[in-house]
This record gives C-alpha cells, structure tokens and sequence, in this order.
C-alpha cells in the first residue's frame, strides 16, 4: 500500500467515523432505515455538469457504508454504473427509473434519474413508475399542454416484517419553492408542480400503506396547506421530515467555488399512518469534508421507520 493511499484511507477515518447509530443490527425490532439523497449530477461522463474525481466517489462511498440504509431513494443519478461506484453491488439491487430506457424523455447530454438501491435480503416488486410527472400539463389535460421531460416518480413495493409497503420516490419541478407561490401559480415552474401534485393525488388514492419520499424542490411552511395538495384525507397521512431541523451547508462548484447554508427543507417524506418514525435527521456535512471532497449540495435524509 503506497503512503499517499494510506494517507487518503486515514483522512476519511477521521471524516466520517466508523460508528454508526441507524445500524439495523437489533432485528427484534420490526424496522428498516430509508436514506433520502439527491447526489447532484451523480455520473461518470466528462459532460456532467459535476465531474468528480476518484478521491470524491471514494469519500461518497465512504460516507454511504457508515450509514448503510436498508434502502436508499436516490435523484439525479444518470446510471447505475455511477451509482455502483458509491454503494457495494455485493449487498444493494438497484432500481433505476424507465425513465432511462424512454428515449422520448431523455435530453441529449446528461439526465438525471430517480430510483432505488434495496438490500437484498429485502423482497421488492419493481412497479410501474408514475411517469406522467415527466409532461404533467398533459396528463392533467390542460388546454394548453407543454411536454417538459421531467424526472419520473420511481416506485417499487417492497415486503418488510411480512407487510407490503409501496414507495414513491420523487424529484419535482425545481422554481416555486414557497406556499405563496404555489398557491398563486404565476410562473410556469409554478403551474407545473401545482400539476405534478395533482397527479400525486390521484396516484395515492390507489395505495394503503405508502411512502412518499425525495426531492420535492418544494419548502413545507404550512404542512396542512400542503397536504391538501396531495391527499383528499390529510388525517390519514404523516409528514415525518417536518420535525427535522434543517442545517446544511453545502459546496457550490460552479464558476468559483462557494459554500451556502440552507435552513429549510426541500427534501421530504410523507407515509401512511400505519408507519411511523423512530429516529429522522438530516445528516449534515462538516467543514473537512466539504473542503477536501465534492459530495453533493443536498444533506441526505435518514429515517428508521416502523411499521405499526
């Protein structure tokens, strides 16, 4: 082993220590933990608007094996190829969105796509994605439709402590980010998340015992105004990422390198009533881990959830 290797394996012992307090180990307890972590332009072509180095993959998948989650609902991931280099093949399936084997919505450089990587002793049915979030202005039948392309709503059903649980996966439309502006849907970002929650609505009518997870671009400042927007029984449903006190700051590496501080969540999770939360949290960056490495510029989400 060269010096320059083991220096770099002892720098991400001291980033991200070996403990690691979502470990599923006390299978006594009818659990699982589900991770929510949009990677940022994860991929491997030289097009990506993010290329990161080996270092960086190596530090990512540092950072994934301490937590481990059962499962992960992952966005803006363009191939399983790249998500491979950050989780071990040996121990996760991955569920890529069809979005990636629908031509029609792919643009020509890079995609992002939503999905899945599931342990493998866990039973999954990989559905139907909700692929009408891609042009919701024409699933909806709006007068005057626009095809977007947007990401779809990756789903799979999953068999945990012999109960079926169906997961929704999401990466919404990104520009109406407040209450206000959604409820007035000037703006044509506006209007179109206004449309993907209509045909969220709709989709949930169909499930009993559900998850509904991800990147909603969406901050939740009114939690039953926001509800109403994607359940006719706001009784039914819990929000569990509204407890979480949002602090990430992230690297931005556009131009010139940056560092930004978000205090509210667009990250979210929403079940059914028959599953509950024993821990949730956002898993926040430090200042050595942002300086040495390019991760992502959102803080995943980790839930230990239960089902009752």
């Amino acid at each position: 082993m060269t010096m320059p290797y083991l220096c770099f394996l002892i720098l991400l012992l001291i980033v991200f220590p070996a403990s690691n307090s979502y470990s599923n180990s006390n299978r006594d307890i009818p659990s699982f933990t589900l991770m929510s972590w949009n990677m940022q332009w994860l991929s491997i072509k030289p097009t990506s608007p993010i290329v990161r180095s080996d270092a960086d993959y190596q530090a990512l998948q540092h950072f994934f094996i301490h937590y481990s989650p059962d499962i992960l609902a992952f966005q803006e991931v363009d191939s399983i190829e790249a998500l491979y280099r950050v989780i071990d093949q040996q121990h996760y399936d991955i569920y890529l969105s069809e979005r990636a084997k629908n031509p029609e919505d792919h643009f020509n450089t890079n995609n992002q796509y939503t999905g899945f990587a599931v342990k493998r002793d866990i039973i999954v049915d990989d559905t139907t994605d909700l692929s009408q979030l891609s042009s919701p202005a024409i699933a909806t039948g709006i007068m005057m439709p626009f095809k977007n392309k947007l990401r779809y709503g990756s789903i799979i059903r999953i068999n945990i402590n012999q109960q079926s649980v169906v997961l929704l996966n999401l990466h919404l439309k990104s520009g109406c980010f407040t209450a206000k502006q959604l409820s007035k849907q000037k703006t044509k970002a506006c209007k179109t998340l206004a449309q993907q929650l209509q045909l969220i609505k709709q989709w949930l009518k169909q499930s009993q015992s559900v998850i509904i997870v991800g990147d909603f671009n969406h901050r939740i400042s009114n939690n039953q105004y926001f509800l109403n927007q994607i359940t006719n029984e706001p009784a039914l449903i819990n929000s569990l990422s509204t407890t979480i006190n949002a602090n990430c700051t992230v690297k931005l590496t556009n131009k010139v390198i940056r560092y930004r501080t978000y205090k509210k969540l667009i990250d979210h999770l929403f079940t059914t009533k028959n599953i509950t939360a024993i821990k949730q949290r956002q898993i926040n960056y430090n200042k050595q881990q942002l300086s040495q490495f390019t991760l992502s510029d959102h803080c995943p989400l980790l839930f230990k959830l239960v089902l009752n």
